[in-house]
């Protein structure tokens, strides 16, 4: 670049500006091609931004071709090296009608990067040089193994220009050149930019066409119904790009002079459909590009790249929000899959804490309830042993005694019992319309306390601590959350031995940290929330043989506030407070059968359950942090209202005191995706063999011996003295052991 230029740059860019360019992008850089020498006539990237194509316009080699640069980093044209004369794509289809060098205009790949197509303008009173060329590469985007394939006929007829809504040709001289062209996704459309020069005023049009078989530009025929007048934007287009989404679209003016050197942005209606639109507007890049020539957008929008024909070079320039260059008119985050996903990510995790928080403690109580018949928490056992006979005759009135205390006790004071458990959630939301594939990775503690209240209820308290990450895309957006649970529960019964009502009740944190991967570039975000959650189930028991049968319905009801954030970072939004409700209603079937022996306690159990997910909207609020006069409101929809989970496990009770239960389960949202769960849970009961004995050793000669001895789950501890039952005062012995029993 010239110093004159790189001054005129910067005096430009420190005027006040008054239309859209200042607002919503900024030039960046640019790249040289005077090594390569050709003019760029279009300009195209592969989907990831590690290559560039570039159509030339003329040529040290005087033929059309397409050349191929490989990017060291994505979508960075600084990082730019040529791939060599041998990686061109000569393009020609071997006849006499080949594409000139000087009026090669247009380029376009398939989603695939298996199919190009090229536009060829007819100049110089060419009668018969307005074309679409296609051809196919063996590998994707290796244009070097291009082959000629097909074309249209010559598009520069009453047929294929006059009838539709841009307005017929002039036809007193012929003087209509091809600019620009894409072909949508599905290859059943393709558009072209024609240029009508020399009439008054000079005419510029977008045309529409139909193939009526997608990619085969043989059978094209011009729509009726479609297609723009652009005089008044544009008097010398060169390029022609549209948005992924096919909603939006972008043509430049080539035009060397006051009027020209611009960029008109149009919105469509309907995706990849001229038939009704908008024009957003045009700015001025004039700055920079003295005539541009061809347009591109990396993948996610947030980089644009202009070509220019006299200066042999690529400009790169940095946007405000995806695909738009025209303030006020900054598309929504729902064009953006991987932007879509983590915001529906947030809501996911949100409900799907609520619902494990809620599980593990519903897990506890169906635990309790398949082991009743081992709740026994007060397990206090009193011996007694006298040699001297005249003592062992109290022995009987000692233990009787001792027994009504134990019962006692047992009315009025209950053991804890103290429970942990561990799940592992794995899982995987597919691609939608709107958002990204989801890989759903969960890890979750807990730690409770419970204890009976009666011999037939129980209340208890848990805390868990969960950490869920969620990988959006493939591109590096991620979103980690942790989620800190405090919960009660309790069950109580409501007719005889069988009916149960289980009530929950819990509180929530979530801290989350967000990160969105836009064209290589990184935007953060951290974003915190509360959550309070509650959930009624009412069951029965319908003992068969060794096998009960547990009917339930459940009602879960849940909010959770996550706080407002604010991005950093290249096209950042801002996002407002966010409200997600949770109403969920349940029917499910259990089963529990019994293989428990003298040893060991064995029970297997399963579950089938129809949950309808009954509030699964959430409002998502937000602006563009460098557009702040547009907010935007999309209705965000997690899950599915229908779906269908099922478990299988096992608990232990091993004599040791210690108890486990494994449980897997799986949570299919019919249409949308799943997540598996396992759930580890670990159960310990502190001093259920405790054993007391009372030792009285007399002789005749009133030397005594008293032993106390105490048995914590095979850990005994003895206590011994020895005295004169005459002189207690007196000790000749006194020890303490502690030894453990195998």
């Amino acid at each position: 670049m010239s110093i004159l230029k790189r001054i005129l740059i910067i005096l430009f860019l420190s005027l006040p500006i008054s239309h859209s360019f200042a607002a919503m992008f900024s030039y960046v850089q640019e790249t040289d091609l005077d090594d390569e020498n050709f003019a760029v006539g279009d300009i195209r990237f592969n989907p990831d931004g590690t290559k560039m194509f570039l159509l030339s316009q003329n040529n040290k080699d005087d033929f059309a071709a397409i050349y191929e640069y490989n990017l060291s980093k994505p979508f960075d044209i600084s990082t730019k090296s040529y791939t060599g004369d041998s990686e061109r794509c000569i393009l020609t289809n071997g006849g006499d009608d080949d594409l000139n060098t000087n009026t090669a205009f247009g380029l376009d790949f398939t989603d695939d990067g298996m199919k190009i197509f090229v536009g060829n303008g007819a100049l110089n009173g060419r009668a018969d040089g307005d074309r679409v060329y296609r051809f196919d590469l063996t590998s994707p985007y290796d244009v070097s193994t291009c082959s000629f394939v097909n074309q249209t006929s010559n598009l520069d007829t009453l047929a294929l220009q006059n009838g539709s809504n841009a307005g017929d040709r002039e036809a007193a001289i012929r003087k209509n050149v091809l600019r620009g062209i894409e072909i949508s996704n599905d290859g059943t459309k393709l558009f072209t930019i024609f240029h009508e020069f020399g009439g008054t005023p000079d005419q510029t049009r977008l045309l529409e066409y139909q193939l009526s078989t997608p990619f085969d530009l043989t059978t094209i025929s011009l729509v009726l119904t479609a297609g723009i007048e652009l005089q008044a934007q544009t008097a010398n287009p060169k390029g022609l790009r549209f948005s992924p989404d096919g909603k939006r679209l972008w043509t430049v003016d080539h035009q060397n002079d006051a009027t020209g050197k611009d960029i008109t942005q149009i919105s469509l209606d309907v995706a990849f459909s001229t038939a009704s639109f908008t024009i957003d507007g045009t700015v001025s890049i004039s700055a920079n590009n003295a005539q541009p020539s061809g347009i591109a957008f990396s993948t996610n929008g947030l980089k644009m790249f202009v070509g220019g024909d006299d200066t042999r070079e690529v400009e790169e320039y940095h946007l405000v929000c995806p695909f738009n260059i025209i303030s006020g008119k900054c598309p929504p985050i729902t064009e953006n899959k991987d932007r879509t996903g983590i915001a529906m990510a947030q809501i996911e995790i949100a409900k799907r804490a609520i619902d494990q928080s809620t599980d593990t403690a519903l897990n506890r109580l169906k635990w309790i309830r398949r082991n009743k018949d081992k709740q026994n928490l007060t397990n206090l056992n009193i011996d007694f042993n006298f040699n001297n006979q005249r003592l062992a005759s109290l022995t009987e009135v000692i233990k009787t005694s001792a027994n009504n205390k134990k019962t006692a006790r047992n009315k009025k004071d209950h053991d804890v019992f103290y429970w942990s458990e561990g799940s592992i959630a794995i899982g995987r939301v597919g691609d939608t319309s709107i958002s990204s594939t989801k890989k759903i990775d969960s890890n979750r503690i807990t730690l409770g306390a419970d204890k009976f209240i009666s011999n037939k209820a129980l209340r208890g308290l848990a805390f868990s601590v969960g950490r869920n990450n969620v990988d959006v895309g493939t591109k590096g957006s991620n979103l980690d959350t942790d989620t800190y649970n405090i919960t009660y529960y309790d069950t109580t019964p409501i007719k005889d031995d069988t009916k149960f009502l289980d009530k929950i009740f819990g509180f929530g944190k979530l801290n989350s940290d967000l990160l969105t991967v836009l064209d290589g570039k990184k935007l953060t975000a951290d974003r915190s929330g509360y959550q309070l959650y509650g959930t009624i189930r009412i069951k029965d028991e319908i003992e068969k043989n060794n096998f009960t049968f547990i009917p339930s319905g459940r009602f879960d009801i849940g909010h959770t506030m996550l706080g407002s954030y604010e991005e950093t970072g290249q096209g950042a939004i801002a996002v407002d407070e966010q409200h997600i409700r949770t109403r969920k209603i349940r029917a499910g079937l259990a089963a529990v059968e019994n293989l428990s022996n003298n040893q060991y306690t064995f029970k297997r159990h399963g579950k089938i359950e129809y949950v309808a997910d009954i509030e699964r909207s959430s409002d998502f609020k937000y602006n563009y942090v460098s557009d702040g006069g547009t907010k935007f409101n999309d209705k965000l929809y997690s899950g599915a209202l229908h779906n269908i989970n099922g478990e299988i496990g096992v608990d232990i009770i091993l004599p040791e005191n210690f108890s486990i239960f494994l449980i897997y389960e799986r949570n299919q949202a019919l249409g949308v995706g799943h997540t598996d769960n396992l759930h580890i849970a670990i159960g310990y009961l502190p001093n259920k063999k405790t054993n007391y004995s009372i030792f009285l050793d007399g002789t005749d000669d009133t030397k005594t011996n008293y032993v106390i001895s105490k048995n914590i789950n095979d850990f005994l501890i003895d206590f011994k003295l020895t005295s004169h039952l005459m002189r207690p005062e007196e000790y000749e012995e006194a020890s303490f052991n502690l030894r453990r029993k195998f």
